[in-house]
């Protein structure tokens, strides 16, 4: 494995996996000649696909494998292997662990199920693997996988029947890893398919030992991978994935990632707002955009992306959405620009000094709109043929122009020429070119992946890659988010005593947090009695709202807990006695009242915070007020965040946009402000689990100040 880089962040975090990736020899443990044995059928493979190092069948009563010889136990190798590959039982490999480290064999790889994945005793074969992992320093793939291909070496340390398929491992640049082996090895099946290889491929199984922070640090550090794929089902060591993520960036390499069991909640408090708005799969969401991993949704996706994504150097993806579809038949353009729409892309019209230079480039039955279309003339024509290449690139160069898709429909003749057309293009432009052919003649389909272009089978696919590209630039080029920020010194404790479980902290001490960190909070008083409430109505100002404040209710306006618009002290008292009735036929005790200076119309927002169990505090933003479960519009982001960050947040809110174009007065700068402190305030929370929220945060031209405030504190 041929690292790339010098010093590598949080090098020393990571396992050493070399011996795992490229070993020079290999150990089968339990290779037989027995038809079914696993341990022979990939000393086969070894053999078939020219493994250039050696091989070592162990067996206590075989005296040959596949014609190689057979060694009793791993004492009696010649020297110590780089790996053990064990085609043994799950009950049995704990202690064949032991003897491999006890021998100088410090890499393996683990078939065998029947561990952690099938309850019962297999949790407790699998705490015993770990602990002879742990003991001895021995680095293991698996249980419960497929085990490793190395195309470039090659090195098959794998069972999967898919290799009988295939003649010969195709090298390639992307490097695939997955918790499920059976996906890995089905993508890297359908690569093959479309002339591509893989350069690793890594069966990850149940992780005893190394994880997927291993292996995705590993591969960000190979210089032979430029494109990353995982499928992910979870996250056992959250610090160091994010580690690995960042990494992978660090070395411009594109993450491509299926998040499987997307259903899980982090966020249970179904108290309060966030708990319906930041669940698990946000989570991911937000780590994904902040380390810009490209998230897919089904396996086709997974490999289309990583496969266009190795044509295309980081200078050259899309610096926005306009697509310039290119056709040589009015249907085929018409429908990937509909496609193109359908993805979020869009087909502006080429610029006028485009279009005039086109006239001289193109026959005249071309027509230079957007979609494009050639007409076959532009290639039955030689002479127009011959200006083909002249009249890409001058689309290609439109200033309204930021990717160009190839769609040429069922057009076979001069398949060659076009197809060199669109390969040259590609070499000499600065913006990221697609192809799409429906009905790929086969000297095309052959010579396009030959020269690094994947071929789309349909517009839409291609128009959906196009799409993960633009977003991937801008993750890319999004604020950072700053380490080491200052965070405010609280002592909580003097808010919040010996929470228990559960505890739902009222919204005046909530405010009062919200003041101590210098957080603009709307003037307030807490009362118990309706001459209390008149009085402190007049202290902080008609008109108010009064709140009635029950540790059972924190949805006070569902409840019928809330007077608003409040402007004389009669409607005090006849509140208060309408918001004590409320509660007593609701079955509920109040603990008083809250008296609130109503604050003028504005912009509404929810600010909130939670802690997730993997990745710590999170800050979450979204549409306040009425709207917030209405509109389900939210961005998070990880804790804490600066207001460079906080007004990203806000500006990529749907929400936010709508009204800011309704009310263009309103500073985000101000409500960004409001965001970072309030995140610094969250990330110096002391419990496991809790959600301090603030729905709404009113904004307008005054300033921000926050209305209502919760704090639940699940887990102290």
């Amino acid at each position: 494995m041929t690292l790339t880089g010098s010093t590598a962040r949080g090098a020393d975090t990571f396992a050493d996996i070399s011996g795992l990736l490229e070993p020079e020899s290999i150990a089968v443990i339990g290779a037989s000649d027995r038809p079914g044995n696993l341990g022979g059928g990939a000393i086969r493979h070894l053999l078939k696909f020219g493994y250039p190092g050696a091989i070592w069948p162990v067996h206590p009563k075989q005296q040959a494998v596949a014609g190689l010889p057979c060694f009793p136990n791993v004492r009696c190798l010649p020297r110590a292997a780089d790996l053990a590959v064990f085609a043994i039982s799950a009950p049995a490999i704990a202690e064949a662990v032991r003897e491999c480290a006890a021998v100088g064999i410090r890499h393996g790889i683990v078939w065998a199920g029947g561990f952690a994945e099938v309850g019962g005793d297999g949790v407790e074969l699998q705490r015993r693997l770990t602990e002879s992992c742990s003991e001895t320093g021995f680095k293991l793939c698996g249980p419960n996988c497929i085990g490793v291909i190395n195309t470039a070496m090659p090195m098959v340390a794998s069972f999967t029947s898919s290799l009988l398929e295939m003649d010969r491992l195709l090298p390639g640049v992307v490097s695939v890893v997955g918790q499920s082996g059976g996906t890995v090895v089905m993508a890297h099946a359908l690569a093959y398919q479309a002339g591509f290889g893989f350069r690793y491929v890594i069966s990850s199984g149940n992780e005893a030992q190394l994880t997927t922070a291993d292996y995705l640090y590993a591969l960000a550090r190979d210089a032979g991978t430029r494109v990353i794929g995982l499928y992910l089902e979870g996250v056992r060591d959250s610090a160091r994935f994010l580690l690995a993520l960042q990494e992978a960036r660090a070395q411009g390499k594109p993450v491509v990632i299926i998040k499987a069991g997307a259903t899980g909640a982090s966020v249970r408090a179904a108290l309060a707002h966030t708990g319906a708005l930041a669940g698990e799969d946000r989570v991911y969401d937000a780590i994904f955009r902040e380390t810009a991993a490209i998230r897919v949704y089904s396996l086709e996706e997974l490999l289309e992306v990583s496969l266009l994504l190795t044509g295309v150097e980081r200078e050259k993806l899309p610096a926005g959405p306009n697509v310039a579809v290119i056709t040589f038949g009015g249907g085929a353009g018409v429908l990937g620009a509909d496609q193109c729409a359908q993805s979020g892309l869009h087909t502006p019209p080429l610029d006028h000094q485009t279009t005039e230079r086109l006239k001289q480039l193109l026959t005249p039955l071309a027509s230079t709109g957007n979609p494009i279309d050639l007409t076959p003339d532009s290639v039955n024509n030689p002479e127009w043929l011959a200006l083909l290449p002249q009249a890409l690139d001058a689309i290609a160069a439109d200033p309204n122009i930021h990717a160009v898709l190839f769609t040429p429909g069922a057009m076979a003749h001069r398949s060659r020429e076009v197809g060199e057309a669109m390969c040259g293009l590609r070499t000499r432009t600065s913006k990221t070119v697609c192809v799409s052919w429906r009905v790929t003649p086969k000297d095309a389909l052959q010579r396009l992946p030959a020269r690094g272009v994947f071929v789309f089978p349909e517009p839409a696919h291609a128009t959906r890659a196009l799409r993960q590209l633009v977003r991937y630039r801008a993750n890319l080029v999004r604020p950072r988010r700053s380490e080491g920020v200052a965070l405010p010194t609280l002592a909580w404790s003097a808010f919040v005593r010996d929470p228990a479980p559960g505890t739902v902290v009222p919204e005046h001490e909530c405010h009062r947090i919200l003041a101590a960190a210098g957080l603009p909070v709307a003037a307030g008083r807490f009362v118990r009695s309706p001459e209390e409430a008149v009085r402190a109505a007049g202290s902080v100002g008609y008109p108010v709202a009064l709140k009635g404040i029950s540790s059972a209710v924190t949805h006070r306006a569902a409840a019928g807990l809330l007077a608003l618009h409040l402007a004389s002290d009669e409607a005090v008292r006849g509140a208060c006695a309408a918001l004590t009735g409320q509660a007593t036929r609701r079955g509920v005790a109040l603990d008083g009242v809250y008296v609130q200076h109503m604050m003028p119309g504005g912009l509404e927002l929810l600010v909130s915070a939670f802690r997730d169990e993997q990745f710590g505090v999170m800050v979450a933003c979204g549409a306040g007020g009425n709207l917030t479960e209405v509109l389900d519009d939210v961005t998070l982001e990880r804790a804490p965040v600066d207001e460079e960050l906080a007004l990203h947040m806000l500006r990529h809110l749907r929400s936010m946009r709508h009204l800011q174009r309704l009310d263009g007065t309103v500073d985000p700068r101000a409500a960004a402000e409001f965001v970072a402190r309030f995140s610094k305030l969250a990330a110096t929370a002391p419990w496991r689990r809790f959600v301090l929220e603030v729905n709404p945060i009113k904004w307008n031209s005054d300033g921000v100040v926050a209305v209502d405030g919760l704090l639940l504190v699940e887990e102290p």
